[in-house]
């Protein structure tokens, strides 16, 4: 660690302009990154949880809720995130809670970042979900006196053999770590393979979602969605939005009454989808723009994906039907929602199997979406069926969470 320390502090110091520059063009971000952080007074002890984005974020929520329930007396809770969108997530809980919970952007790891953000804290607990590891970050929380937890922790064959490969860092750093909380058995045996430290078993936290009651009819009248099937494609990946623009001709040519609601995975990609929707003759209004009916709806807003999931009755999960892992289908499932999934969802094996199992979800190769689409608008019993099977499964893995806040308590 003490060589790893030195070259970061070496690289850190040429890296001065470019930070610089950072936080001439984006202060209010890049104070925080470099550990200018004010957190209000209190006198209560800390606990620190820190997720890199949203679906990390929306997993710990119920949780950290759950926590301040029991302990909000006792502990000042802090909340850190890699992405912007997860510190606006975060925003909303702290927002409930504002007696209780601070939300910061989390330091770059480097020495003097780290150092000044841990000291301005003072974490006695700090737990980190799923994979977080971050070696410095996690050095001067121990050096601080901080107990130091994973929960909801996942790691892949893929991440283990590079933690192998620079094991000087990341063996020294997981000896850090006093207890790992496993979303599985094969993640739990994935990280015997790097530590001795406790690892138990204590389920995947993303069951124990925990999202908002929306106002159904409220949205649809907002949104101007008149349809009866309305089919949701959530975080769409390059080539899929071609595959909702067939969709879109199949059913219309099927004298389907339908609107699809499509929401990219990445709003930078916004222009390039528009352009592909008129080049294939899809007629579509933007989300900030609708002004009537369209028999697709562009969502080009964050967070805006749970409610197009609530007033559906189809929904089609993004990142599955080409090879980028696949996006949790959990967010539909918590709807009670009949799902439609490519082949490909390595990220989310879990879920995937869980609700699988259940009848809860379809998995299709991307040549048959229309027909499998299809089926369910003709079948409206069997849209019913998955949806109760899909709600059922969520229900069922709502251990995870006391799992975990038990774990937790065992070093308060």
């Amino acid at each position: 660690m003490h060589a790893y320390l030195v070259l970061i502090s070496f690289l850190s110091f040429l890296l001065i302009p470019f930070f610089l520059i950072k936080y001439i063009t984006n202060p209010i971000e890049w104070k925080q990154r470099l550990g200018f952080i004010k957190i209000p007074h209190h006198n209560k002890k800390t606990i620190w949880f820190h997720a890199a984005s949203v679906g990390e974020i929306n997993a710990l929520a119920l949780l950290i809720e759950k926590f301040i329930e029991e302990y909000g007396t006792q502990y000042y809770v802090v909340i850190s995130t890699m992405t912007t969108t997860g510190h606006e997530r975060a925003k909303s809980l702290a927002d409930k809670y504002r007696e209780n919970i601070f939300q910061i952007l989390v330091p770059v790891d480097i020495p003097f970042a780290v150092k000044r953000a841990i000291r301005k804290i003072s974490p006695d607990i700090l737990v980190i979900a799923e994979t977080e590891i971050w070696p410095l970050f996690i050095h001067y929380a121990h050096k601080d006196g901080a107990k130091i937890l994973i929960v909801n922790g996942r790691i892949s064959h893929k991440t283990v053999k590079s933690y192998k490969r620079f094991g000087c860092i990341f063996k020294n750093t997981l000896k850090l770590i006093d207890e790992i909380g496993a979303q599985t058995e094969e993640d739990k045996h994935r990280f015997t393979e790097l530590t001795e430290n406790t690892v138990e078993v204590t389920g995947n936290l993303k069951f124990a979602l925990h999202l908002p009651d929306y106002e159904v009819e409220a949205i649809k009248k907002e949104w101007h969605l008149t349809s009866q099937f309305i089919i949701t494609f959530g975080s769409s990946r390059p080539g899929e939005e071609l595959l909702v623009a067939e969709l879109y001709h199949f059913l219309n040519e099927k004298g389907v009454d339908f609107q699809i609601l499509l929401a990219p995975r990445h709003l930078q990609r916004l222009d390039e989808i528009e352009k592909l929707l008129t080049q294939n003759h899809v007629q579509f209004q933007k989300l900030s723009e609708i002004f009537s009916p369209a028999p697709l709806l562009l969502i080009d807003k964050m967070g805006e994906l749970t409610k197009a999931y609530a007033v559906s009755e189809v929904t089609l999960v993004g990142g599955s039907f080409y090879d980028f892992t696949g996006h949790n289908p959990l967010e539909p499932a918590y709807f009670s929602k009949p799902i439609l999934m490519g082949p490909y969802y390595s990220s989310c094996k879990e879920s995937v199997g869980a609700l699988s199992s259940a009848g809860a979800i379809r998995i299709v190769e991307k040549e048959n979406l229309p027909e499998a689409v299809i089926d369910l608008y003709q079948n409206p019993h069997k849209r019913a069926e998955m949806g109760n099977r899909a709600k059922e499964v969520m229900e069922q893995n709502m251990g995870a969470l006391d799992k975990t806040l038990r774990m937790i308590e065992d070093f308060l």
